[in-house]
């Protein structure tokens, strides 16, 4: 294993497989994410800041991909952005942000998630402070999560990982919105 400190979003290119990890273990980044290196097609992808570790190569790039800029609706709320506390307990709903106490309650079962899945949920919690619609909500998550560093692929995953079997219009909205 090779370690991977990054201080800001990094692009990076390879044709070879790979595997980048969490501190915890936890798989963050792989080749195995798409299809284009075992159909003979390089990959290029970003990491966001942060503390990693390795396995195979890839070559750093001197500026982070650019990919299709998302465009967010006109806002249906403003409500104050605050610092949150993020929590893990019993919940129901997945997760849920409690406006007035600063608190962000995900379910147990987020608790070792993979971190792009807990970005991609803290970022549409983050998300209802603009939007009341769902859609919207995880748009705006998906806008951050390219801007912090992450990939479509990841994204993707989120919305497999976090949205129940009978949010399909949601994942699909998603899907398309990161394919066109």
């Amino acid at each position: 294993m090779k370690n991977l400190v990054l201080e800001n979003k990094t692009g990076f290119t390879t044709l070879l497989p790979f595997t980048i990890y969490e501190l915890n273990g936890n798989i963050f980044y792989s080749s195995d994410f798409v299809n284009k290196i075992e159909k003979g097609e390089r990959l290029n992808f970003n990491i966001p800041a942060g503390r990693y570790t390795y396995e195979g190569a890839f070559i750093k790039l001197d500026n982070p991909i650019k990919f299709k800029p998302i465009t967010l609706p006109n806002k249906e709320r403003n409500l104050p952005k605050k610092k949150y506390k993020i929590i893990f307990g019993n919940n129901p709903n997945k997760c849920s942000i409690f406006y007035s106490t600063g608190i962000i309650l995900f379910d147990e079962v987020f608790r070792t998630a993979p971190l792009y899945v807990k970005y991609g949920i803290y970022f549409h919690e983050l998300g209802h402070h603009f939007y009341k619609t769902e859609k919207f909500a995880d748009l705006y998550a998906v806008k951050k999560m390219l801007d912090y560093g992450f990939n479509s692929s990841q994204i993707g995953r989120v919305s497999i990982f976090g949205l129940s079997s009978e949010s399909m219009e949601r994942k699909d909205f998603i899907i398309k919105k990161l394919i066109k």
